[in-house]
């Protein structure tokens, strides 16, 4: 006999993809419970895309009616399940709590579960109870399928193909020499865009800058002033982050467009990590002319993280100095107090043991 697993859809859609991959099989039906609000989003068809899901049966409900809720469930022919797993992690309380008071009615003739899923990757069975009542999720998500959950689709640009230890190299060279480089990088910053070698070639001291870099390169074409305008320090925490915490190249991207409702928005280096997400935002510097751009950062990136679920994680990377005065710690503090997104200066990336451990340790999940 199959399995029915129940979903109570709401904005919050991850941890409904996480549950359906760890429980569903091949015998595995499927009942979403949804509201007219999220099939207007389009929030249930994320779902059914990322866990490949054909056929199913959609229950829409008054959110705030117990009636109707019961009413609506009472619509379908459960006989034909031995088993009925129910997730109630989404939906408003009122679904949550209709849900489980329905289908604990249900197990004096079919064999009910009822879970919650926990901020530690596990989940917790609420009903009947067990002597073991939590378990770790098995199955890690993957970054498409976190992404493809929150309704983008990502595009990814092409990486440098520049490598680590040059790279290592170019920040040691960057961090010690800025001043000494900024007028030839600045230069550079014109033709991030366009690919007229001869004007690239013809920036005043590029020849000295490139030989006192031992750049691999002797003529640049646009992906190299990318490279070297920026994109390096992207790739700097790329690379450190892949390989401090083993992460797999399809968990770890950097130049990647998340594209929502033709909005598209761009993320420097964006990885999952033990199931929730890291974005981060990687600044050279911080200052445009006299003024400092990271209140306009730390907005931006704040607007961003209620799209992708509650326990996404966001942080700004920068090579500007919170000695310095470059960074305020008005902003710094207010980027962490009220948008939960630490800011990492110069000193914090030279000093730190890794990088990964300056992220994970002061990030908020």
């Amino acid at each position: 006999m199959k399995t029915l697993l129940v979903t109570l859809v709401s904005e919050q859609t991850i941890q409904n993809v996480r549950f359906i991959l760890e429980k569903r099989n091949n015998e595995t039906d499927f009942l979403f419970i949804s509201t007219i609000k999220m099939e207007d989003k389009g929030i249930k068809s994320w779902i059914q895309k990322v866990c490949n899901i054909e056929n199913m049966i959609t229950k829409v409900v008054d959110q705030f009616s117990l009636d109707d809720i019961e009413t609506k469930l009472n619509e379908v022919d459960y006989k034909a399940y031995n088993n009925i797993l129910v997730n109630i992690i989404g939906g408003t309380k009122i679904m949550s709590l209709a849900t489980a008071d329905f289908f604990k009615k249900l197990n004096a003739e079919l064999n009910v579960e009822i879970f919650y899923l926990t901020e530690k990757n596990s989940i917790l069975q609420i009903y009947p109870k067990k002597e073991i009542m939590e378990q770790k999720i098995s199955k890690p998500i993957a970054l498409k399928e976190y992404i493809e959950s929150h309704g983008f689709l990502m595009n990814e640009k092409k990486m440098s193909g520049i490598g680590f230890e040059y790279t290592k190299k170019y920040f040691k060279l960057y961090s010690r020499d800025n001043d000494k480089y900024h007028e030839t990088i600045e230069k550079l910053r014109e033709y991030r865009d366009t690919n007229n070698k001869e004007k690239i070639n013809g920036v005043e001291k590029l020849s000295e800058f490139i030989n006192d870099i031992e750049y691999p390169q002797e003529k640049l074409d646009k992906y190299d002033v990318r490279y070297l305008t920026g994109d390096w320090f992207e790739e700097y925490i790329y690379y450190s982050l892949k390989e401090e915490l083993l992460i797999p190249e399809e968990n770890i991207k950097t130049g990647v467009t998340l594209i929502k409702n033709n909005i598209q928005n761009e993320f420097d280096v964006i990885f999952i990590n033990q199931g929730k997400l890291f974005t981060i935002e990687c600044k050279t510097s911080i200052l445009n002319g006299v003024n400092s751009i990271l209140t306009d950062t730390i907005y931006k990136t704040a607007a961003l993280q209620k799209n992708l679920g509650l326990y996404s994680n966001f942080s700004i990377f920068t090579l500007s100095s919170k000695d310095n005065k470059e960074v305020k710690e008005t902003d710094l503090d207010r980027a962490k107090k009220l948008f939960n997104i630490g800011v990492f200066c110069k000193e914090d990336i030279e000093d730190c043991t890794s990088i990964h451990t300056l992220l994970i340790d002061n990030t908020k999940y």
